[in-house]
C-alpha cells in the first residue's frame, strides 16, 4: 500500500511538471543525462577505440608484410659505357649504349615475420591490457561523473529547502507582526514591541534574496552539467525513501568489495602488467635472433618508345631467409630494459599507493555516513520539540502570560532547526553517494 500511494504521488507530480511545461529531474534522470553530455565520458569512450587500434597495430607484427612498387624512369640522356671493340676510336675504346629512352619496374614482396624472440606476441598482450585499462578509465570517470552530478542535484534540493525554510519563516514572522500590530492598536503591545516584530521581518527579506540567488546559480550549474539550457524550467523529484535509515555493512565488508570492485585497483593492477610485457619486448632486441623470410618478384622492361614487345621484358623471382643475432648496439638495448624494469617498479608502487588510499577513502565516507545519519536523526527529533515550543509560545502571548521575546526566539529556533534538518538531510545524501563511489555498491 504505502509503495502505491509513492507511486501515485511521483505520478501525480510528473504529470503537473509536464503540464507546467517544465522538465522533471530525478537522481536517476540527471545520472543518465550526465553520462550522455559530458565530454570527459565521451573521450574516455574514444580511448576503447585507440586501444583497439592498437591491438589491430600490434597483431599486424605476426602477418606477412606485402607490398608492390612500381617505377618508370625517363632518360633523357642515355648512359654509355666503352668497351673495347673492332672500331676502336682515336683513344682505342668503343661507346656503347646502357639504356634506352623508356625504363619501367614492377616489383612485388612479400616479408613473413617467423620468429622475433616472442615480441609480437608481448605487443599484442600490452595491447589487450590497454584496452583492459582504458574499460575501467570508462568506469572510474563514470563513478565521479555520477557522483558529482547526484552532488549537483543534492546542493539544489538543499537550496530549494533553504528557501522554502525561509519562506516559511517569513511567514510566521509576518503573523507575528500582524497580530503585534492588532495588539498594539488595543493597547495590549507596546510600541517597542511592534517595532521589534517589525524588525524581525524586514531581516528576513534580504535572505530570502539571497536564498533565491542561491538556488537559481546552483539549478543553473546543475542544468550546465546535464547540457541543459540555462533557461529551461526544470523541477527537481527526490525519492520520499531516501533518507530512510539504511544497514551499512561492517567497514571491513566495504573495504573489500571496494578493493574488488574498484577500476583504480583495477587499472593499477593492468599497468603493472603491462609494464612486465614491455620488460620483456625490451629484453627481446638483447637475447633473442629474429627470422623473418621474404621473397620477391620482379618486372623490368626498357625500349625507345611506349610499345613493349617480349624481348623488352625481363622477369625475376627470389626468395630469402633473413637471420638477424643481436650482438652489440652500443648499450641502447641494455639502457631500455633498464627503463622498462623501472617502469614495472614504479606501477607496482602506485598498485599498493592506490590500495592505501581506497583503504582511507571507503573509512572515511563509511564514517562520514554513521555521523551523517547520526546527524539526521538528532535533527528529526529537534525539529519536533521546536515546533512544540513555538506552539506554546503563540498560545501564551496570545493568552497574555508570555512574551513577544518568547514568541520570536521560539521562531528563530525553529528556523534554525530546520535549515540545520536541510542541511543534515543533504549531508547525508552526499555521504551515501560518497559511499557507492568509494566502495562501488549501492548502499
Amino acid at each position: 500500500m504505502r509503495h502505491m500511494i509513492l507511486a501515485v504521488f511521483g505520478i501525480v507530480v510528473i504529470a503537473f511538471g509536464v503540464a507546467r511545461g517544465e522538465t522533471i529531474l530525478t537522481v536517476d534522470e540527471v545520472c543518465r543525462l550526465a553520462l550522455e553530455y559530458n565530454r570527459q565520458y565521451l573521450a574516455a569512450e574514444r580511448e576503447l577505440d585507440r586501444a583497439r587500434g592498437d591491438i589491430i597495430a600490434a597483431r599486424a607484427g605476426a602477418l606477412p608484410q606485402v607490398s608492390i612498387d612500381g617505377r618508370y624512369t625517363r632518360n633523357i640522356k642515355k648512359g654509355e659505357m666503352f668497351l673495347p671493340g673492332e672500331f676502336f676510336d682515336a683513344d682505342g675504346f668503343v661507346k656503347v649504349p646502357v639504356s634506352q629512352n623508356n625504363d619501367f619496374n614492377l616489383s612485388f614482396s612479400l616479408t613473413q615475420p617467423l620468429y622475433v624472440g616472442g615480441k609480437v606476441g608481448s605487443a599484442i598482450q600490452i595491447a589487450s591490457i590497454y584496452e583492459n585499462y582504458s574499460r575501467e578509465k570508462v568506469r572510474e570517470v563514470e563513478a565521479d561523473i555520477i557522483y558529482n552530478a547526484e552532488a549537483l542535484f543534492y546542493a539544489s534540493i538543499l537550496a530549494e529547502s533553504n528557501l522554502d525554510v525561509l519562506e516559511k519563516a517569513y511567514e510566521q514572522f509576518s503573523y507575528n507582526y500582524e497580530t503585534v500590530e492588532k495588539f498594539h492598536s488595543q493597547g495590549m503591545a507596546s510600541e517597542f514591541e511592534l517595532l521589534r516584530a517589525r524588525v524581525e521581518k524586514s531581516n528576513l527579506e534580504p535572505q530570502l534574496v539571497g536564498a533565491r540567488t542561491v538556488l537559481n546559480i546552483t539549478q543553473k550549474s546543475l542544468k550546465s552539467f546535464l547540457g541543459l539550457s540555462l533557461d529551461e524550467p526544470v523541477t527537481l523529484q527526490t525519492e520520499i525513501t531516501d533518507t530512510t535509515a539504511v544497514n551499512v555493512p561492517s567497514l571491513d565488508s566495504l573495504t573489500a568489495a571496494a578493493l574488488r570492485n574498484r577500476p583504480e585497483i583495477k587499472q593499477a593492477e593492468l599497468q603493472k602488467r603491462g609494464y612486465d610485457k614491455a620488460v620483456r619486448i625490451a629484453r627481446g632486441d638483447w637475447l633473442y635472433p629474429t627470422i623473418r623470410l621474404n621473397t620477391s618478384y620482379d618486372i623490368s622492361a626498357s625500349s625507345e618508345d611506349f610499345s613493349l614487345g617480349s624481348q623488352d621484358i625481363t622477369k625475376s623471382w627470389t626468395a630469402s631467409l633473413l637471420l638477424t643475432i643481436p650482438v652489440f648496439d652500443g648499450g641502447r638495448t641494455i639502457g631500455e630494459v633498464r627503463k622498462a624494469w623501472v617502469d614495472y617498479y614504479q606501477a607496482m608502487l602506485a598498485e599498493q599507493q592506490a590500495q592505501d588510499d581506497i583503504r582511507l577513502e571507503v573509512e572515511q565516507a563509511h564514517d562520514n555516513l554513521v555521523q551523517a545519519r547520526t546527524a539526521l536523526d538528532v535533527q528529526k527529533e529537534t525539529i519536533v520539540q521546536a515546533e512544540e515550543g513555538l506552539r506554546i509560545a503563540n498560545l501564551r502571548y496570545e493568552s497574555g502570560v508570555g512574551t513577544l521575546l518568547e514568541v520570536l526566539s521560539a521562531q528563530t529556533a525553529l528556523t534554525d532547526a530546520r535549515t540545520n534538518m536541510a542541511d543534515a538531510i543533504y549531508q547525508y545524501r552526499l555521504a551515501k553517494s560518497a559511499l557507492k563511489k568509494a566502495t562501488g555498491i549501492e548502499i
